[in-house]
């Protein structure tokens, strides 16, 4: 879709004030062409040679066309049409809040925020709407990714275990349970041989991370389940901050020294577990 527009280019005022007065233009000239309306703008108006008009024109598909022309109002639909649309990687900082948010722009896009009233205070009514329907979208990017980093990360095990049946002679294929049964207690179920050829289970809680110091997150639940499997149980920790994601392979063991303890009245429901040396 930005084959030959660049994000850069239309998240930018030059791109958003270039299609406000296309739209303008259109409104007082309807019978002439967008190319033609183009070149009136570059004529007529003052800076009008150094608006983006190539990268509004693509734009102009994008945002509805129902948009107001008032400046504000204008600058806030085009900012929410590029993160519908685009989803660039600032649209997933959304849900941190306004302050922590604006504090993570670089200055060209942070003066599009407050080019469009965002940053002002205090806020009316009508921006605070705006800001929360635009962060419940970004918690929902948010959640999607890891998503998507989550279900790669599985499908990185499923082809590491593939590999490693093969090369212990085992004619099995490992199951995916985490795309099935979202409350299995574990992500794959593959296999392993113990002494004398006996075949077992080995049940892999896949996590994945691009945290630096490398850590992880497991719940209240699946360390319940990984307590009960024991030595069945292990932890496939996929590094994914890398181009060629590295895995880091726990047993129970080595993850029940960081598991914390309930005191009073007050239980553990999540724990983070740094990941440590590598060690597959």
């Amino acid at each position: 879709m930005t084959s030959r527009i660049s994000i850069e280019r239309l998240f930018s005022l030059s791109c958003f004030e270039g299609l406000r007065l296309v739209r303008y233009y259109r409104i007082r000239f309807p019978s002439y062409s967008t190319l033609e309306i183009k070149n009136l703008i570059e004529k007529v108006e003052a800076d009008g040679v150094s608006l983006d008009l190539s990268a509004a024109l693509h734009f102009d598909k994008f945002l509805d066309e129902s948009c107001p022309l008032d400046g504000t109002k204008f600058y806030q639909e085009c900012i929410k049409s590029v993160q519908l649309s685009f989803r660039p990687s600032w649209s997933r900082l959304l849900w941190q809040g306004r302050a922590r948010f604006t504090r993570s722009l670089n200055s060209n896009q942070k003066d599009i925020f407050a080019a469009a009233g965002l940053l002002e205070d205090p806020l009316s009514h009508e921006v605070v709407e705006w800001w929360d329907d635009v962060s419940s979208f970004g918690r929902m990017i948010n959640d999607r990714a890891k998503l998507e980093q989550g279900r790669r990360a599985e499908i990185l095990t499923l082809d590491y275990e593939k590999t490693r049946l093969l090369k212990l002679g085992i004619n099995r294929q490992p199951q995916w349970l985490g795309l099935d049964d979202n409350f299995a207690g574990y992500d794959v179920m593959s296999y392993d041989l113990q002494p004398h050829g006996v075949m077992t289970n080995r049940l892999i809680e896949v996590k994945s991370t691009t945290a630096s110091p490398l850590r992880f997150y497991i719940t209240r639940n699946e360390w319940r389940q990984a307590e009960v499997s024991g030595n069945a149980y292990c932890f496939h920790v996929w590094d994914m901050s890398q181009d060629s994601p590295n895995l880091h392979v726990r047993s129970v063991d080595e993850v029940a020294q960081h598991i914390p303890i309930d005191s009073g009245n007050g239980k553990w429901t999540n724990v983070e577990i740094p990941v440590g040396p590598s060690r597959n």
